[in-house]
């Protein structure tokens, strides 16, 4: 009762803004704690005129029959109905186009809307809707459609009320009493691939044969329970079959198929048979349908029918079970089951492999696919591996003795969307802890790899804390537990964390990617430096090289011509010797020269010699050109160094006839000669 309370607070604080936690309690005490009258009274309106506040819509065959179960537009759930081939005829206030269709009665809360914020997460996408709370639930699902494409019908929306409440498409946002800020979960089970969209699934919907394939049926079902009746027109296209017929009503009564007594087909039918082959009045049927008392032995016509049912239609009914119904057909089992994994078997693979088998035997083909292998190598191909191809690691322990495997195994773990989210996201290895033997296996694996804590921790699980899914992250090179879903929990809490698991694990791995990025690039840019270096040194190198060679060239021109600056330095001084012993040989031939008082004739002759020196000499007119040119060279200046030039006229007498006389040659009596070197 105090938490039936507190959750009234909560709502009525939602509703009304009112954050004094003593005036609330003082409203909601003069009001009997009613939330209708409460609210009613703070908002303006009086009380409802069947004195007990607001009345919830009814649904019912005629407003004549007063033993009508209270139902409101919620029961009709498109979302769920519509991806099993039901559509809900779509209700208008005032029009009564189905005689016996359900009718809406309006909400007296009809003050000023509020906004209203919704922050969808779906896998790895945050999608954020602001809506008035006037809007229906069904407005929020359009605009998830046109955000992610995402067909409505296809969609389930997850979190929108804590207690237990019919919640559909029709339902307005106003009355749920919801805070300003919502945390909504979309989960679309139907759907494995992200980016399907509602025209691609209607076409694929849509295939029909023949001209029945453009028939649907309006089958008009009365719900008989004791002595309360529920009406719901449904529609349904001409391929489905008696059985989508049942499970849309075992979803909305939450009556299993088997329990279900059914009245007014035309004849006896099948589950498998199709609509357009009962016999049905086109376009609408009436049906009756009521829940069986006694399931435990079936009327012999019904005999064949259940046989018919496949293990696969039963898994696909289990989340409708009680416990009580599950542990009745545990104790049926005519044969003692198998060890998931046997003792004995040393080889981990092996032991995956009959895992596997045995699991598929119990539970059905729908199931978790698991890592056939050892753990060390589910932890390779999920978690070491490049941070964009990494996936979260779930490892699944088991124990045929706790209370709670069954029915963990069956309609949690072999639920359709759990194994689609399970697949797109995460790596699932599992093991049995029946037998001690094989918990200290597992335990002293869980050692190697999560380290003494972890695996003292797993040591210390009970009976009652088993079956468990661990989910495992990896960080910074350390593999680590982030969750523990134990096998106590809901299916929508186990979504709920499996989905927060991954986003908490898609977040590390971002940055994960990021990190490996900084350091790819960090290396990138240290290989090209290490190039742009060897590069450098390699061109240094050549260059270096290339310097040497020129040096060695320039060196060896340089030995060359000192070299050759010696040898003809050595020439010329030979040369020099050479002529210094011919002048000086050639002196001893020049005749001696006459004296001052020489009373023969005798020539003066003047010589201009390139270093601006003139030497005068005299000679007798009867000496030859021969003696004058010997004088020259026993002076240093040889004829083949140097011509011997007359002034005027100008001529060079070294190259004439060397016997003739220097009177003949017009020298005397007096002549300047010059001496230019040739």
């Amino acid at each position: 009762m105090a938490e039936s309370r507190d959750q009234v607070l909560i709502d009525f604080q939602a509703v009304t803004g009112i954050e004094d936690f003593d005036l609330c309690t003082n409203i909601l005490t003069q009001h009997d704690w009613n939330l209708e009258q409460a609210v009613n009274s703070i908002m303006g309106f009086g009380p409802s005129d069947a004195g007990g506040g607001y009345i919830p819509d009814e649904i019912g065959p005629s407003p004549a029959e007063e033993n009508i179960d209270e139902q409101t537009a919620s029961l009709n759930t498109p979302g769920l109905m519509e991806k099993m081939g039901v559509h809900l005829r779509p209700s208008d206030h005032g029009a009564s186009d189905m005689a016996s269709g359900p009718s809406y009665s309006s909400s007296p809360l009809n003050f000023s809307s509020r906004m209203i914020c919704f922050n969808v997460e779906y896998r790895d996408k945050n999608i954020n809707v602001v809506l008035p709370d006037t809007e229906t639930v069904g407005r929020i699902k359009d605009v998830l459609e046109s955000e992610l494409g995402i067909p409505r019908d296809k969609q389930e929306l997850k979190g929108l009320v804590k207690r237990k409440r019919n919640v559909d498409d029709t339902t307005v946002l106003k009355d749920l009493h919801l805070p300003k800020e919502n945390t909504l979960y979309l989960l679309t089970p139907q759907i494995t691939n992200p980016t399907v969209n509602k025209a691609h699934v209607q076409e694929g919907e849509g295939t029909s044969q023949g001209l029945e394939g453009d028939r649907e049926y309006l089958l008009k079902i009365t719900f008989r329970n004791d002595s309360k009746y529920r009406n719901f027109s449904l529609k349904f296209n001409c391929q489905k079959t008696v059985k989508d017929v049942k499970q849309s009503l075992q979803t909305l009564t939450e009556v299993p198929v088997r329990q279900q007594a059914w009245t007014g087909w035309p004849r006896t039918v099948s589950d498998q048979e199709k609509l357009f082959a009962c016999g049905l009045n086109y376009p609408s049927h009436d049906l009756e349908m009521s829940k069986s008392e006694s399931v435990a032995e079936p009327k012999k016509q019904d005999v064949e029918e259940m046989e018919a049912e496949t293990d696969e239609d039963d898994a696909t009914c289990l989340d409708s079970f009680d416990d009580d119904d599950l542990f009745s057909q545990e104790l049926a089992l005519p044969r003692r089951v198998e060890p998931l994994i046997p003792d004995g078997i040393n080889n981990e693979k092996t032991a995956l492999e009959h895992f596997a088998k045995e699991f598929a035997n119990r539970y059905g083909p729908c199931h978790p696919h698991f890592f056939i292998g050892s753990l060390d190598d589910a932890i390779q191909e999920s978690l070491v591996v490049k941070a964009s191809k990494r996936k979260l690691l779930a490892v699944y322990l088991h124990h045929d003795n706790s209370i709670f495997s069954n029915v963990f195994c069956s309609q949690l773990l072999c639920d359709e969307a759990i194994v689609n989210y399970l697949s797109v996201h995460v790596v699932t290895w599992a093991w049995d802890l029946t037998s001690t033997e094989n918990t200290a296996k597992f335990l002293q694996v869980a050692t190697r790899h999560f380290g003494s804590v972890a695996a003292s921790q797993m040591r210390s699980y009970s009976t009652d804390q088993l079956p468990s899914l661990l989910l495992i992250s990896r960080s910074k090179a350390t593999n680590e537990v982030i969750d523990v879903i134990q096998g106590h929990v809901t299916l929508d809490e186990m979504m709920i964390r499996l989905m927060h698991a991954v986003e908490v694990f898609q977040g590390q791995r971002e940055s994960d990617i990021n990190e490996e990025k900084e350091r790819e690039n960090r290396e990138r840019i240290k290989q090209e430096q290490d190039a742009a270096y060897m590069e450098s040194l390699a061109a240094d190198r050549k260059k270096a090289e290339a310097q040497k060679v020129e040096d060695d060239k320039r060196r060896e021109e340089q030995q060359r011509l000192i070299a050759e600056q010696e040898r003809n330095f050595k020439e010329k001084e030979e040369a020099e010797r050479m002529k210094e012993a011919i002048s000086k040989s050639i002196a001893t031939t020049v005749p001696e020269e006459p004296h001052e008082m020489c009373t023969e004739r005798v020539t003066c002759l003047r010589f201009r010699v390139p270093r601006g020196e003139i030497i005068t000499r005299r000679f007798f007119v009867e000496n030859s050109l021969r003696d004058l040119l010997n004088f020259l060279t026993s002076k240093g200046f040889h004829t083949e160094d140097y011509k011997v030039i007359t002034t005027f006229p100008r001529r060079d007498i070294s190259g004439l006839d060397p016997s003739s006389t220097l009177e003949a040659l017009n020298l005397y009596p007096q002549e300047t000669l010059i001496l230019e070197e040739r």
